[in-house]
C-alpha cells in the first residue's frame, strides 16, 4: 500500500530485533517513514552494521534520540526492557504536542507508570501502554498488541490503517503490562519446565521416555513439537526472557505475591543463556529437540555448571 497524504511518520527508540520487522510491516501497509535510534550507534564496532540495518527495512538512522523523533507522529519505544524507563526520559524533553510515545517494552506495570510520567511531565506527548503478546518474527506488525492508558483509543484509531492486532484493554498505564507480565509466569514458566524435565531426563538417559509419558496425559499437542519450538526459543532469546522474568517478579511483588516461581524461571533462562546456544547455532536456532539436549550436554559439560 503507498503512503497517503495522512499517513504518519514513525520513530523508533530501540531498533534491534523487534524494531526493524515492526517498521517493515508498518511501511509496507502504509506509513510515510520511518526513523530509528539505536545505542548501538554509540557503538564503533556495531555502528556501521547497524546503520546499514536500519538502510534496509528502510528506515532513516538517526545519531541522537532529538533528532529521531523530531518529524514524528508516533514514537514506538521497543529497546530493551531494563533500558525502557532511560528511554522515555531521554526522549521526553524532545516530544511536541499531537504525539504519541507507544513503550512496547516487557517491563512491570510500575516502570510503565513511570515511563509515563516521565513523558508527560517533560513534554505535551501522550503515553500508551503498549503489551507484545507474541514473538514479532513471523508475525511482524500483525503480532498481537494489547493497549492500555487514556490515549490508549486514539492509538488504536490511529494504528487501525495499517491491520495491525489491536485491543483497547483499558483507560489506565499498567493494564496492559500487568495481562502481559502475569501471562509470562504461565508462558515462559512452562519453558523453564519442560527445559529442566527434559535436561534431567536426557541425563538419565531416559528423555524419550518421559516425553511420551508427557504425550499420553496431554494427548491433544504435539509435545515433542511443543519442546522443539519452546527450546529453540530459549537457545536464542534465554537472556532477554530471563530479564523479562525479572520485570515479572516485580509485578508480582507489587501484588503482595511473592514471586518464587517467576524467580526460578529466569534463573533456569539464564542458565541455557549463558550456555552460548544462540552463538553455536545462529539466528535460525536448533532444527531438532535432540540438537538442543546435545548441545546443552555438551556445553553444560565444558562449563561445570
Amino acid at each position: 500500500m503507498a503512503a497517503g497524504t495522512n499517513a504518519p511518520r514513525l520513530a523508533f527508540i530501540g531498533f534491534g530485533e523487534a524494531g526493524p520487522l515492526i517498521a517493515g510491516g508498518l511501511l509496507g501497509a502504509g506509513a510515510a517513514s520511518v526513523a530509528a535510534y539505536d545505542i548501538l550507534v554509540d557503538d564503533p564496532a556495531a555502528r556501521d552494521a547497524w546503520i546499514a540495518k536500519a538502510g534496509a527495512v528502510p528506515a532513516r538512522a538517526c545519531a541522537q534520540p532529538a533528532e529521531a523523533v523530531g518529524d514524528a507522529d508516533l514514537i514506538l519505544s521497543t529497546v530493551t526492557s531494563e533500558r525502557a524507563l532511560e528511554a522515555a526520559s531521554a526522549a521526553a524533553p524532545h516530544l511536541r504536542a499531537g504525539q504519541l510515545y507507544l513503550d512496547l517494552n516487557s517491563c512491570s506495570p510500575g516502570k510503565k507508570v513511570k515511563a509515563a510520567a516521565a513523558v508527560e511531565a517533560a513534554s505535551p506527548a501522550r503515553y500508551v501502554d503498549v503489551a507484545v503478546m507474541d514473538t514479532v518474527p513471523g508475525r511482524g506488525h500483525k503480532v498481537p498488541m494489547l493497549l492500555a492508558g487514556p490515549a490508549a483509543q486514539e492509538a488504536a484509531e490511529r494504528l487501525a490503517p495499517f491491520g495491525m492486532t489491536l485491543e483497547v484493554v483499558g483507560d489506565t498505564v499498567g493494564q496492559a503490562s500487568t495481562i502481559k507480565m502475569t501471562r509470562s509466569v504461565f508462558m515462559k514458566g512452562l519453558e523453564a519446565i519442560l527445559c529442566e524435565s527434559l535436561v534431567a531426563a536426557d541425563r538419565a538417559g531416559v528423555a524419550d521416555r518421559v516425553l511420551a509419558s508427557i504425550q499420553g496425559t496431554f494427548p491433544d499437542l504435539d509435545w515433542r513439537q511443543v519442546a522443539t519450538y519452546h527450546m529453540g526459543r530459549m537457545a536464542l532469546h534465554g537472556r532477554r526472557r530471563a530479564v523479562e522474568m525479572e520485570s515479572v517478579a516485580d509485578t508480582l511483588t507489587d501484588l503482595g505475591l511473592d514471586p518464587f516461581t517467576a524467580v526460578g524461571s529466569g534463573r533456569r533462562q539464564m542458565w541455557v543463556a549463558e550456555l552460548g546456544l544462540r552463538e553455536r547455532f545462529g539466528a535460525k536456532g536448533p532444527e531438532t529437540l535432540e540438537d538442543f539436549l546435545a548441545a546443552v550436554a555438551e556445553a553444560d559439560s565444558v562449563s561445570g555448571s
